[in-house]
């Protein structure tokens, strides 16, 4: 901390009484030796922003987001200033980012609308019942609902499609993403964001060749349409590999990201087994039915 800010945590009753409690609960979180030199820096912090109590807040709430990474860093020994603190480089943070959405909107997607579905509806109970085939789409609502879960019944089709076909599909969910996470990410400098566009934009044309490709290649009879498409989940469970790998390599990224990277892998790797199941196949069956 600068020597100017020293004189500053005396100012605290500047702060609402919610604001000083939530900077005395993170710092409860905290070493003990380390408690009094953050409270000093993050109401220092508080203390310098203009923009109101929505701007403290969301200050406060990426304090607690880092407080993981903080408490480790404090605990290996303390460090002098929070600037000798090396940050996340960027590119492996949307690294991170990209495989989390664009393979994890895919998978969730799958595991929504594939097994947890045929399991909740009992599907084969009611195949035994009737004797008659249960198509997936009136298992939704079809009265006034449908309006309303018709965006959310789109994207979790399109995602598990993309999860059992792979190819461009797959290709087309992670430039997608690209796209979204460079609108959302407002707070990265514009060439950041420009990157994380170009590489979606990139994922999305390659995604629209690799279609048109196959379409042709299927209409002049050249290949089979599972040649190109229908992988049961193959190239979502190498994705999911690498996902693995960089949760266990990022060694750099927050406690959550790598977690949430970690369980994302175990989830696309289960894929393409569950597929090969004779319960996984039927279920498939049902769906691509």
């Amino acid at each position: 901390m600068s020597p100017d800010r020293a004189g500053e945590p005396a100012q605290q009753h500047r702060l609402t009484r919610a604001e000083r409690v939530a900077v005395a609960v993170l710092c409860r979180l905290l070493p003990v030796d380390f408690r009094s030199r953050q409270r000093d820096e993050w109401t220092a912090d508080l203390l310098t922003f203009a923009g109101g109590a929505g701007t403290r807040w969301r200050y406060l709430a990426s304090a607690a987001w880092t407080l993981p990474a903080l408490r480790h860093a404090a605990r290996r020994g303390g460090f002098a200033d929070l600037s000798t603190v090396a940050p996340v480089p960027g590119a492996l943070t949307s690294t991170a980012h990209l495989f989390l959405l664009g393979l994890g909107w895919p998978v969730l997607s799958w595991l929504i609308m594939v097994p947890l579905t045929y399991i909740a509806a009992d599907v084969p109970g009611r195949i035994d019942r009737t004797g008659a085939l249960v198509d997936p789409k009136t298992l939704w609502p079809t009265d006034g609902l449908f309006v309303v879960l018709l965006p959310l019944e789109v994207l979790l089709r399109l995602g598990a499609w993309a999860a059992i076909l792979g190819g461009p599909l797959l290709l087309g969910a992670f430039g997608a993403s690209g796209l979204v996470l460079a609108v959302a990410r407002r707070r990265r400098s514009g060439r950041h964001r420009f990157v994380i566009a170009a590489v979606g934009l990139a994922c999305l044309a390659l995604a629209a060749v690799a279609g048109l490709v196959a379409g042709l290649a299927w209409s002049y009879g050249a290949v089979y349409p599972d040649a190109f498409g229908l992988d049961s989940g193959r190239t979502v469970a190498v994705l999911g590999t690498a996902a693995g790998v960089l949760a266990l390599a990022g060694r750099r990224l927050g406690t959550r990201t790598r977690s949430a990277l970690a369980v994302l892998s175990i989830l696309a790797v289960t894929v393409p087994i569950v597929h090969v199941t004779t319960t996984g196949a039927e279920m498939l069956t049902w769906y691509l039915d």
